[in-house]
């Protein structure tokens, strides 16, 4: 059978990633909450269309490892039983069907990898053009302080004096935080550090050959530095701190193997030209943003809820249903009890992992733990101990340089759980890492 239509509709469906254009269908609860509603997405079609297409085709001989069912197959269960202690019975099997496609969706990804129908640098491509092009919307509504009038990409209604839209504070003025077309800027951001970290690639691997590239060379570094603009006006100090955290232990990992050592000199050199420049243009808006005080807002209310997963972890150990954790706490007036008095403030727990104990049970997070510990663990051990051709260990340290910054992220945010982008990041590159991990 030809996997033509499996490599097209998988390229549409990543292509679509960023672009959160969306329909309402329904809402569980009486008000409005987009946390109790269903919508459907453009990139919903577009994957359903890339697994139907993908079933169809046999699997690889080669079976997946046991540990990789045990995780998929122990997971799903434990999130299938929490629709039998959710408040919204049918919210919580709505969520359901959605985990299920996108673990589905992750395992396809991983399957036409291993069969090399498509690959990890055309992915890559797609992932840093995408971030370049999320780069130039981003700079466009930074200098127009409003939103562009792309709406039919997903585009929020943007202004500094509108309710609910992420702003900062800087000598008095409000200054927008910029969000391509996502639904908030600390998505885009971690969007655009996927993006920042494949141009890492191609900066590395462009002259592999021994060959020089002036112009693809010139090409990439133009990519790092848009992309780089884009992370600095979505001002997200978490993608800040990871960015340049995950730099720093990627070049030192890097540095071990004696192919790249002259290469990463000049990378090095790149990033801290760069780096300069942003500086130089915009150091007086990154220097107030990225002082933290215990007592703002945006430090407090995380701390509030946290001590919400807390609570809710113990208080219901095997969990309050998938999807339910926000019209849980809601209706049963839990928000309340942690000083969160504000509609605005009836939000996901800000913590993927307290959010995923609270709504799946202690149980469901602790298998959720343990198989990101196991592959975390597994790939620092091949990067540190395995021997294997450059290329490929530059391909393997990218893409868990991807994973670790996700799982980073989900310490101070809920997107890469209850929102369709940050869901389809995750799983995303949970898949590619299952395809491409080298052979031991």
């Amino acid at each position: 059978m030809s996997n033509k239509p499996v490599k097209l509709f998988f390229w549409l469906f990543l292509i679509s990633l960023p672009f959160g254009f969306r329909t309402l269908l329904f809402q569980f609860t009486p008000d409005f909450n987009e946390y109790g509603a269903v919508f459907l997405y453009a990139s919903d079609i577009l994957m359903v269309l890339f697994l139907a297409c993908a079933i169809k085709n046999p699997f690889s001989p080669k079976r997946p490892k046991l540990a990789l069912w045990v995780f998929c197959g122990g997971f799903l269960f434990l999130a299938g039983l929490s629709i039998f202690f959710a408040s919204y019975k049918l919210l919580a099997f709505y969520n359901f069907l959605r985990l299920i496609l996108l673990v589905l969706t992750a395992l396809a990804i991983a399957e036409i990898l291993k069969k090399n129908w498509v690959r990890l640098e055309n992915i890559l491509a797609v992932l840093v053009g995408s971030a370049v092009f999320q780069s130039l919307v981003v700079f466009s509504q930074f200098l127009n302080q409003k939103s562009l009038g792309l709406w039919f990409l997903g585009e929020s209604v943007l202004s500094p004096e509108a309710l609910g839209t992420a702003k900062i504070v800087v000598a008095g003025g409000k200054i927008l935080r910029a969000y391509g077309t996502f639904p908030h800027p600390n998505i885009l951001a971690a969007f655009l550090l996927l993006g920042l970290f494949g141009s890492y690639y191609f900066l590395f691997a462009s002259n592999r050959s021994g060959k020089k590239n002036f112009l693809s060379d010139l090409a990439v570094i133009l990519a790092v530095f848009l992309i780089s603009l884009g992370l600095i006006l979505a001002f997200s100090r978490a993608a800040w701190f990871l960015g340049i955290f995950s730099t720093l232990f990627f070049i030192f990992f890097l540095f071990r193997q004696k192919d790249f050592r002259q290469r990463i000199y000049y990378f090095s050199a790149t990033l801290f030209f760069i780096f300069l420049i942003l500086i130089s243009g915009f150091g007086w808006l990154i220097f107030p943003r990225a002082q933290i005080y215990l007592n703002e807002p945006a430090v407090s209310q995380r701390i509030s809820y946290n001590e919400l997963g807390w609570y809710l972890a113990k208080s219901h150990p095997l969990g309050v249903g998938l999807g339910n954790q926000v019209v849980f706490s809601i209706k049963n007036g839990i928000y309340q009890l942690f000083g969160l008095n504000q509609f605005w403030q009836w939000q996901p727990i800000h913590n993927i992992y307290l959010l995923i104990g609270s709504e799946i049970g202690v149980l469901g997070l602790s298998v959720f733990l343990v198989f990101l510990v196991k592959i975390l663990i597994s790939n620092f051990k091949f990067l540190i101990f395995k021997q294997t051709e450059d290329y490929k260990y530059l391909r393997f340290g990218i893409t868990t340089l991807m994973f670790a910054a996700l799982l980073g992220f989900g310490l101070f945010d809920h997107f890469l759980w209850t929102l369709q982008p940050g869901r389809l990041m995750f799983w995303l590159v949970l898949g590619i890492i299952w395809g491409t991990r080298p052979r031991s």
